[in-house]
């Protein structure tokens, strides 16, 4: 701003910024790859939030909101005809059959609205559904395997107990969720359904999709569903909880947030020292303008514009490129306006790091006297009183030129650092919470879990004597390798709530041999005294209301409902129960053997879950064993320790892995402010440098000279990364290793692989810069040196 009785001098700071800028071709392009580093890192951290909540948003636009169990065709029919529902899909799940080729074959049965509105499960990619009884739809995965090159129209031979012989194709299936290892999803139509021998009238499930969803909240769609069950006398209604909770993802700001710390503290560091080095470089300069009449006013004037004008350009190629990434690795989850909001989130904090880093520089250039700036030295500062004499030596006058101006060294150490101190940290928890030791809290016995995965309920298979049975454990005694079988779960699947169907999940019993691991899980209440006390999940205590310590709910364990009182609330995660990857079937409540006796006395053994104990040297036989002894039971599943690890392998991989990517991005910002020193100094200590090799400096000894000075800096660097990195590191990994493995603290193993390889780079990199700034010196002549330094 000019006042009015100011004489308006903007055109002369605007040319004398443009000619800093014509003549700081390697400063200018140090800040803006700064800039354009920092700017790419936080728009693509935003952006990629951004692109993964429009995709989940875009999964479950116009999918299912509930789904009714137990209803008849003439219901799906039924509910069509509801004003308030747009889409009504029905589907049957018959079960898996062991086919004599070595594939499970899981069959279903769904309509033209269920595949509409479950299209994130199981898509018609070509062709159409089947509607003779001799017709079926199947998987691509399917077609390739076993149907020996058929096509849309052709034949397919199917030899499973309920389905065998020769059909017709009619439709190609996708592999989504169509396939898990040599499983094949095939549909069949329901003129083959209604003939099938397991075929029961009130087994369909309807899926439903609400009239403008957009505008009915989840409590709306709830109380709505519940009416509608009770009107039609519908046995159960679940809410598809992935869809409200992806319909209003948003933006997840605390992950975009701390990339952006991280890199604008990188940006803020580097831009700094690149000014603070610029501006020291130029303050003869600066004390010439003073001298003909520019004000410290101007001077700051001129510096904040050359930052603007290199900010905007590094902002700008840092967002496009954000962008451009974005697009490129989620092009489906464009979002207009959460893009531009990423770009002007991007744009305001780096336009605010690049303002906040050249305070300190302004300050310099601004506060600087005509006779202070003649006899203004860089690095000098107040000169120590020295006791004795210093013999001078190459590397003693290395470590003279890195302790002459303490602040670069300290902001260099700072950037180079940041980069470090991240990687120790994510390295160290990758070591901490290892893909097995988090794969082992799921099979503490042995690697083997059998237990009951069957479309049937739980107490109708246990009430007729259950697949896990003396017979069966003698077919797995028998297998080479296995030492026991160990029953591990006793439990119901439960419906519970204030009105018994509001939450469903396992209920385990509590027996005296895991009475101790539960007890110990335990973090509010206390253990159950009488058969009508139970233990609740406390995941499902922040899910429901009121269902505290001391309250009173439904409780129905496949037949009759019950009050009960919960008396205490544990933590799921200290059990790990649960079989598959993620723990679908994990315990929900606690209960004790008296209730289970009392709702179902006709079961006499409620077992869900074996683990299978065996020799870790016959894995493979064991595994094979298993499999086949399963291969015949459709009503039993097989979790293996094998499974779960490559799971683990698999989040660490994504988690981990893009963790330490972001960590050598930060890294670079120390490069670009090593490379820029380095320049820096070869370019002000040019008579420096001539008249010590006009006194007897050899080459040699220059380069040992300037090599000694940037391995101090990466010395110091890494000395830093290791001071502050090793103690944050150390309470990271205790607080991942209390919360991962019920309490237990694991041993801190520093990450030697990871750790190395950035030592490497550090210290090669600063070896490598001095001794080519030596080599460019040494090939010119101490006069020449001392000419162009003139």
């Amino acid at each position: 701003m000019t006042w009015p009785f100011e004489n308006d001098t903007g055109a002369i700071v605007k040319k004398l910024a443009e000619r800093s800028l014509a003549g700081e071709k390697r400063r200018d392009l140090m800040v803006v790859i700064a800039v354009a580093l920092a700017a790419f890192l936080i728009c693509f951290a935003a952006i990629l939030s951004a692109s993964v909540a429009q995709i989940r948003r875009d999964q479950v636009a116009d999918t299912y909101e509930a789904v009714f169990t137990g209803v008849e065709a003439s219901d799906v029919a039924a509910l069509r005809d509801l004003p308030e529902l747009a889409r009504v899909g029905g589907y049957y799940l018959l079960g898996q059959e062991r086919s004599e080729r070595g594939y499970d074959a899981s069959y279903v049965y769904c309509d033209s609205d269920m595949i509409h509105i479950a299209r994130s499960q199981m898509e018609l990619v070509k062709g159409g559904l089947p509607v003779q009884a001799d017709e079926v739809a199947v998987s691509r995965s399917f077609l390739s395997a076993y149907g020996q090159g058929a096509e849309i129209g052709g034949t397919v031979r199917l030899d499973t107990e309920s389905f065998h012989g020769g059909y017709t194709v009619t439709g190609i299936l996708s592999n989504v969720g169509g396939q898990e290892g040599d499983t094949c999803a095939i549909a069949v139509s329901e003129a083959a359904l209604t003939r099938w021998a397991g075929y029961d009238p009130a087994g369909y499930r309807a899926y439903v999709h609400f009239q403008n969803d957009g505008q009915l909240s989840q409590e709306a769609m709830t109380a709505r569903c519940r009416e509608i069950a009770a009107q039609y006398g519908f046995p159960h209604v679940g809410m598809n909880s992935r869809y409200f909770a992806d319909r209003s993802r948003s933006m997840d700001f605390a992950a975009a947030g701390g990339v952006a710390a991280f890199a604008l503290t990188g940006g803020y560091v580097v831009i700094q020292s690149i000014f603070r080095i610029s501006v020291q470089d130029k303050i003869r300069s600066y004390g010439q303008l003073r001298t003909i009449g520019a004000t410290p006013r101007q001077l700051r004037r001129i510096v904040k514009r050359e930052s603007r004008l290199l900010g905007g350009i590094g902002i700008s190629l840092g967002v496009l490129l954000g962008i451009a990434g974005g697009l490129l690795l989620f092009p489906k989850g464009f979002d207009g306006p959460s893009y531009g909001l990423a770009a002007l989130l991007t744009a305001l904090a780096c336009r605010s790091m690049v303002a906040a880093s050249v305070r300190g520089p302004v300050k310099i250039a601004a506060g600087i006297s005509p006779l202070e700036a003649v006899r203004f030295s860089a690095g000098t500062g107040r000169i120590r009183g020295r006791r004795g004499r210093v013999r001078l030596t190459p590397l003693s006058m290395g470590l003279a030129n890195f302790r002459r101006d303490r602040r670069k060294a300290a902001g260099i150490a700072a950037s180079l650092s940041l980069g470090g101190i991240l990687l120790l940290t994510v390295s160290s928890v990758a070591l901490t919470r290892s893909p097995e030791q988090a794969a082992r809290r799921s099979f503490p016995d042995g690697d083997y879990k059998i237990y009951l995965s069957s479309e049937r309920p739980e107490e109708e298979l246990m009430a007729a004597g259950g697949p896990l049975d003396d017979g069966l454990r003698r077919e797995i005694l028998s297998v080479d390798g296995v030492r026991d079988v160990l029953v591990t779960r006793r439990s119901l699947h439960a419906r519970f709530g204030a009105s018994a169907s509001d939450l469903a999940g396992m209920c385990d019993m509590l027996t005296e041999a895991d009475r101790p691991d539960v007890e110990a899980a335990l973090v509010s209440g206390a253990m159950p005294e009488d058969a009508h006390s139970v233990l609740l999940a406390a995941s499902y205590h922040k899910d429901g209301d009121g269902m505290d310590v001391g309250a009173v709910m439904g409780l129905s364990l496949g037949r009759e409902t019950v009050t009960v009182t919960i008396s205490g609330l544990f933590d799921p995660a200290r059990m790990m129960n649960g079989h598959g990857a993620l723990g679908m079937d994990s315990a929900a409540l606690f209960a004790p053997e008296a209730l289970f006796r009392e709702l179902h006395p006709e079961i006499e053994d409620f077992g869900y879950s074996w683990s299978i104990v065996s020799d870790p040297k016959k894995a493979e036989r064991v595994e094979s064993g298993l499999q086949e002894i399963l291969s015949g039971r459709s009503d039993l599943g097989l979790d293996t320790i094998g499974a779960h690890i490559e799971y683990e392998e698999m989040q660490s991989a994504v988690i981990f892995g893009g963790l330490r990517a972001l960590s050598w991005l930060i890294f670079l910002f120390g490069v670009v402010d090593l490379i820029d020193t380095t320049l820096s100094n070869q370019m002000s200590r040019e008579r420096e440098d001539g008249i010590l090799r006009c006194v007897g400096l050899t080459g040699k000894q220059l380069c040992r000279m300037n090599v000694c000075e940037g391995l101090c800096y990466t010395a110091f660097a890494a000395l830093t990364a290791l001071l502050v990195g090793l103690p944050i590191a150390v309470l990271v990994c205790r607080e991942v290793s209390r919360r991962s493995f019920a309490g237990e603290i694991v041993p801190y193993r520093f990450p030697l692989l990871e750790m190395g390889a950035f030592f490497l780079v550090l210290f090669g990199l600063g070896a490598l810069l001095s001794a080519w700034t030596a080599g460019r010196q040494a090939a010119k002549s101490p006069v020449e040196q001392l000419r162009e330094a003139g």
